[in-house]
């Protein structure tokens, strides 16, 4: 019996590695990287520091690690770290700030320009001197916004935050796993995005269509300090330049393409807007995720269905679907999936 054609857009994860990135792998030059002896691991963490704009970095396994890290070198415990209701770190991390790091994460609802408010954050932090309260010493932000839709964080209102941050003697912590999507949306730097802030990470295992890791950069002290965290996290790798290996190629071949899958994710948030299921706002389309709601229709129902039908998604609330585009896509998939979606609940 013949396979049953399917597109899978559930996530940019299930990206699977090209042959050349498997070439790659393949021929990677190896050591110990805890010794700091993996050649192609200290060159992956020097190209990334220098495309962030920072003194330093470090590779990791996953953006959760890199995060959980992240907020563990910025604030000690029993601190509290401000960040979005809807953020990553909040919603998809395990409460692992908590656990392992003694940190409390105080939530504030973002914009529609997927930040928290500049007022409600002035507010958060103004009671940081009271000793009845916890110390807030670190602010999140995420860029692209996940769960709004691949947003795109507006520099101005990024940058207002970061004024704000600056008065009041907070460190600034940047969750870029797909920062490289505001990049090629914005026609901007990396690093033109990431000036003012303490600590970036970026994750090669969404956008950029490699099997694992993330990179987290920061000035030197922080990313010595980060290299602490990462090995009581249990994530201090061997010859780990195997991976290395993919993010390097990621970056010379995968990164110049990453705006087709915008153009992807436009003509299915075009086509979903024919249905007579989906609500969409293509004005909100901006990167390679597109959110559909299904009013009156619970959205687990509508995800097994567009399943049976070879279309994978995934239910992100009550009455909402996501669908993500990736590099392991192609043009057939898309008019395969536009068209599915486009007649479904005809």
């Amino acid at each position: 019996m013949a396979e049953r054609f399917r597109v899978d857009l559930r996530s940019d994860t299930v990206s699977t590695p090209s042959q050349g990135m498997r070439n790659a792998i393949a021929h990677a030059e190896v050591g110990d990287d805890v010794f700091g002896e993996d050649p192609t691991v200290n060159a992956l963490e020097a190209r990334v520091a220098a495309l962030l704009g920072f003194e330093s970095a470090v590779f990791v396994v996953s953006g959760t690690m890199s995060n959980g890290i992240a907020v563990r070198t910025l604030a000690s415990p029993g601190d509290e770290v401000i960040c979005g209701t809807s953020s990553h770190i909040y919603m998809y991390e395990g409460a692992q700030a908590a656990l392992n790091g003694g940190i409390q994460l105080h939530r504030i609802d973002e914009g529609s320009d997927g930040l928290p408010g500049a007022e409600a954050v002035e507010a958060a932090l103004a009671r940081s001197g009271d000793i009845h309260f916890a110390p807030r010493t670190l602010l999140c932000v995420e860029n692209t916004h996940n769960i709004m839709g691949g947003l795109v964080l507006p520099p101005a209102g990024v940058r207002a935050l970061q004024e704000i941050a600056i008065a009041r003697r907070v460190q600034l912590y940047l969750d870029g796993a797909r920062l490289w999507h505001a990049s090629a949306a914005l026609g901007a730097a990396m690093k033109d995005l990431t000036t003012g802030f303490d600590m970036v990470s970026v994750c090669f295992s969404k956008a950029m269509g490699c099997p694992v890791g993330s990179v987290l950069a920061g000035s030197r002290d922080a990313v010595a300090r980060a290299r602490w965290f990462r090995k009581r996290h249990g994530g201090g790798m061997r010859q780990a330049g195997i991976l290395a290996a993919a993010c390097i190629y990621a970056l010379d071949h995968n990164l110049p393409q990453l705006e087709q899958t915008h153009r992807w994710a436009k003509a299915l948030a075009r086509a979903a807007s024919s249905s007579a299921i989906f609500e969409v706002d293509q004005d909100l389309v901006s990167t390679n995720i597109v959110i559909l709601r299904t009013p009156g229709v619970s959205s687990s129902s509508v995800v097994s269905m567009l399943e049976g039908t070879g279309i994978g998604c995934l239910a992100v609330g009550p009455d909402a679907i996501r669908l993500v585009t990736h590099l392991s896509l192609n043009d057939r998939d898309i008019k395969f999936a536009a068209d599915t979606l486009a007649a479904f609940g005809a």
